[in-house]
């Protein structure tokens, strides 16, 4: 492995250290990212709250158990509106899709890491739900299958909906509204 490759490999466990620790002091849910055996995942996907018309991104990156010689796949799904019953993200589990879940994207490497990230362009509340990252390990005689998810939230803009309060309120001065009159002069 020599001293480089051993020095890269405590970079990376430091790393992942200090994410996992990071996400549980902002108040995340705990999660036991070690799957099976030396399966691991890296890199969990968040819950987000956004804004309409914003970018999204979410990551994840998983360890494999076997060799470097073999196949491991990535999924993202998606699903409207959906959020498991404990209202938990990031729960790591193997059940069954649910029959209105989407596949967003697959990418497959060889290899004992896979990472991926999902990016969501100019978000719309049809967008909000659950993402899901679907991790395939193709090591052993038997292909295992792990998942994380995160829980998109899509708020309107709060500056849009500033602006269209003040509109609606010049559209109806009815309401009891009053109108301020600017007029500019040049001398």
């Amino acid at each position: 492995m020599g001293a480089f490759g051993l020095m890269m490999r405590i970079l990376q466990y430091a790393g992942l250290y200090v994410q996992l620790n990071a996400g549980l002091r902002d108040g995340y849910v705990k999660v036991d990212n070690r799957v099976s055996g030396n399966a691991l995942f890296t890199e969990v996907p968040r819950d987000v709250t956004t804004q309409i018309g914003e970018d999204v991104e979410m990551a994840c990156s998983f360890h494999g158990a076997g060799s470097p010689s073999f196949s491991l796949e990535i999924q993202w799904w998606y699903i409207k509106n959906h959020k498991d019953s404990q209202g938990l993200a990031s729960q790591i589990s193997n059940t069954e899709m649910p029959k209105d879940a989407t596949k967003i994207s697959v990418v497959k490497v060889a290899g004992s890491n896979i990472s991926h990230k999902l990016r969501l362009s100019g978000v719309k509340p049809a967008d909000e739900g659950t993402y899901e990252c679907h991790v395939i390990d193709h090591s052993g005689p038997v292909e295992q299958r792990y998942r994380v998810q995160a829980y998109l939230r899509v708020e309107p803009d709060r500056l849009q909906e500033s602006d269209d309060a003040q509109l609606q309120e010049l559209e109806h001065p009815s309401r009891g509204s009053r109108f301020l009159s600017l007029q500019f002069h040049s001398d």
